[in-house]
């Protein structure tokens, strides 16, 4: 499966990233990383895993933020007219 995201790609958080942070007006971010997978230990087994990125978000780092909490940022179109 494909990355979603590549590093210098500009992501807003969805409603399940806004947790990440205490300030919920901070939405837009930078991915500054590759994607990594990691696995989230249920009990004994560990059997659920995660693709995350590491992101900066206002100057703050955010790291292993699971790309189900981002969606790519469309804010800003350039007019081609």
């Amino acid at each position: 499966m494909p990355d979603k995201f590549k590093p210098g790609d500009l992501i807003r958080l969805n409603q399940y990233g806004l947790f990440i942070t205490f300030d919920h007006e901070k939405k837009i971010g930078l991915v500054i990383s590759e994607s990594y997978s990691i696995i989230a230990p249920t009990g004994d087994e560990a059997d659920t895993f995660y693709t995350v990125y590491d992101i900066l978000l206002e100057g703050e780092l955010f790291k292993m933020v699971p790309q189900e909490f981002m969606e790519n940022y469309e804010g800003h179109e350039e007019n081609t007219k």
